[in-house]
């Protein structure tokens, strides 16, 4: 095998990799260290939709770089031999802590089981998700770990809280951590949950109730200002928008009309992580409006059923500045990821083989609503995926 770099340059143009040769570089280097690894995995550490880690180890394989073992891909003997030559790689020690991961907070059951407990059971009675709003299910070790960096950052105690968006339930875990460490009363001054769905709002009210702590619950849809009596009122904001730029910027200047005026108010957003353009943008929309960036842990968040993007995201916390923009007015445009990238998927019926194209303009609007009709050729309610394209 040539002991050369033109490998890299191949693999990256033939599974149009936007992180280019350092991308297939970093890719080589994750399985240096840490084999067999499944493909999912090897994604959620880079940061890749899990379309985009397939095809680079599509093409590693076929140039006889990368090996299928039982657990996952590993570098085959005559692979090693060429990174340790042309990318001087040696050490296969990973330094990333042992106890959190690099995720900086600890979900300890030990400490924390009571609370995983009760948002497991009620995580089970969520409604399903609806992708036309890019939900997808945070799990409740989540919901926790966003509560527990809230709270550590000072963003809990003696404040007033929006979240803004709550199909992970952060809001729960909030009420619960707080009945936790201060049982004696309340430890934030308030704590509002806006939402556009109304069936997690109702989800979110009955699960306060029967835990017992307070909250308020807001329906409204963010296209359109805040109502008034929610301007410039918290000290906190927490966010997991749809993942798109509009949808990013719309829910950040929500985010800003909601908080008191004055430097240092806290904004935590969670968000997909990207390509380095994709990142650039993210972190040019948060400077455009005045946020400064103090932490960013990759892989903070998990999903259930958010199989294309791996199961994951970034976790961002901001601060305000003097600077801020004019407020927003009324948004009209696409928002979410359906309406600014349409893209349409088959789906094979498991149980008599018919095909269903799934998405936008299309037989189903999405695969939720298919499994909900049922397949009207036999009745069945089980669907595999084909071919997608993957938008970053």
């Amino acid at each position: 095998m040539e002991a050369d770099r033109g490998l890299l340059k191949e693999v990256a143009e033939r599974a149009r990799l936007r992180e280019g040769e350092a991308g297939v570089e970093a890719f080589l280097r994750t399985l240096h260290r840490r084999a067999p690894l499944p493909t999912a995995e090897i994604a959620r550490t880079l940061g890749w939709p899990i379309p985009v880690a397939a095809a680079v180890r599509g093409e590693l394989e076929r140039l006889g770089i990368l090996e299928r073992q039982p657990g996952g891909s590993a570098l085959s003997p005559q692979g090693r031999k060429w990174v340790e030559e042309t990318l001087g790689l040696r050490v296969r020690e990973d330094p990333l802590c042992p106890v959190c991961g690099g995720l900086r907070i600890v979900v300890d059951r030990d400490r924390w089981g009571t609370i995983l407990s009760r948002l497991e059971a009620i995580h089970a009675r969520n409604p399903p998700v609806d992708r036309a709003l890019d939900q997808s299910h945070g799990t409740p070790e989540t919901a926790l770990r966003r509560a527990l960096a809230m709270y550590r950052e000072g963003a809990l105690e003696g404040k007033e809280v929006l979240i803004l968006g709550d199909d992970d339930l952060v809001s729960v875990a909030v009420g619960l951590l707080a009945r936790e460490l201060w049982p004696q009363g309340t430890l934030y001054r308030r704590l509002v949950v806006l939402d556009l769905d109304e069936r997690f709002l109702a989800q979110i009210a009955s699960a306060a109730q029967e835990a017992h702590f307070t909250l308020e619950t807001v329906q409204h849809d963010l296209r359109r200002p805040l109502p008034p009596e929610l301007q410039g009122q918290f000290d906190t904001v927490e966010t997991d928008p749809p993942y798109t730029r509009a949808g990013l910027r719309l829910f950040l200047g929500r985010a800003l009309e909601a908080l008191k005026p004055g430097s240092g108010r806290d904004i935590f957003l969670s968000f997909a992580q990207r390509d380095p353009a994709g990142q650039h943008e993210l972190l040019e929309v948060c400077t455009e409006l005045g946020l400064a960036a103090y932490s960013l842990v990759p892989g903070f968040n998990r999903y259930t059923g958010a199989a294309t993007l791996a199961g994951s995201s970034q976790f961002l916390h901001l601060r305000t500045t003097e600077e801020r923009p004019a407020p927003l007015g009324t948004y009209e445009g696409p928002l979410y990821t359906g309406e600014v990238h349409p893209a349409q998927r088959w789906y094979r019926c498991l149980g008599c083989g018919r095909h269903f194209l799934v998405g936008p303009g299309a037989e189903a609007r999405s695969i939720e609503a298919l499994r909900e009709a049922g397949c009207p050729s036999c009745g069945g309610r089980r669907f595999r995926a084909g071919r997608l394209r993957v938008d970053r």
